[in-house]
């Protein structure tokens, strides 16, 4: 099992590595009032298939400040550097068990934050599915974990949902079968407003199912 990464001063940033890439890139929102910047945090999940079948999914917690400043802990902090710098590879089955996480922590608030990382190992064998939030507060909740790695775990779920639906689309190797393509309906119907039972949406998923 590789072993957690610790933090490292000045901020934990690898030389010219944009943490926030493509930050003001695709904004349609209203132009805002007059305002300056105080504070930017980035998760980003990226789901790869391992030439052994298993799907990874790498993650990343960061909060920066654009400007210097001193931290009663860490004492001077150059603009632009991280408070937060967090990242995970969860490594899961087919039926979206956990199977192995690394975890490193660039940078922390606190000395003391990288002496939790053993513990992430508590969630090796948990599935990804219906109920995993609960089994995840259970094992790292409170001063068993990390708050910002139980919330990039937290959302990983989802991210893993998608990872694995994107893999179901992917180019499939010269004789490799294409898979059968179901959509959950029972696990979909009634969770946002494009899933209503009796919406356009479910309805024309139901169809499609019944086509295959």
């Amino acid at each position: 099992m590789a072993q957690p990464t610790a933090a490292s001063p000045g901020g934990g940033l690898a030389s010219g590595e944009a943490l926030h890439a493509g930050l003001d890139d695709g904004w349609v929102l209203p132009e805002p009032a007059a305002r300056q910047a105080v504070q930017t945090r980035s998760m980003v999940f990226r789901s790869f298939r391992r030439d052994d079948g298993l799907i990874d999914i790498d993650a990343r917690f960061a909060d920066t400040r654009p400007f210097a400043y001193d931290n009663a802990f860490r004492g001077a902090c150059e603009a632009g550097s991280a408070l937060h710098h967090m990242q995970l590879r969860v490594t899961l089955d087919r039926k979206r068990t956990i199977v192995a996480l690394v975890s490193a922590m660039p940078s922390t608030p606190y000395t003391t934050c990288t002496s939790v990382q053993p513990n992430f190992q508590q969630v090796v064998g948990l599935n990804m599915g219906r109920g995993f939030r609960k089994a995840l507060r259970e094992r790292l909740g409170g001063t068993e974990g990390c708050t910002h790695i139980v919330m990039l775990l937290d959302m990983m779920a989802a991210a893993a949902v998608q990872a694995f639906a994107s893999d179901n689309y992917r180019p499939r190797d010269p004789g490799e079968a294409e898979p059968v393509r179901v959509w959950r309906v029972d696990e979909l119907v009634d969770t946002c407003w494009s899933y209503k039972a009796d919406g356009p949406v479910m309805t024309r998923m139901r169809a499609m199912n019944q086509g295959r």
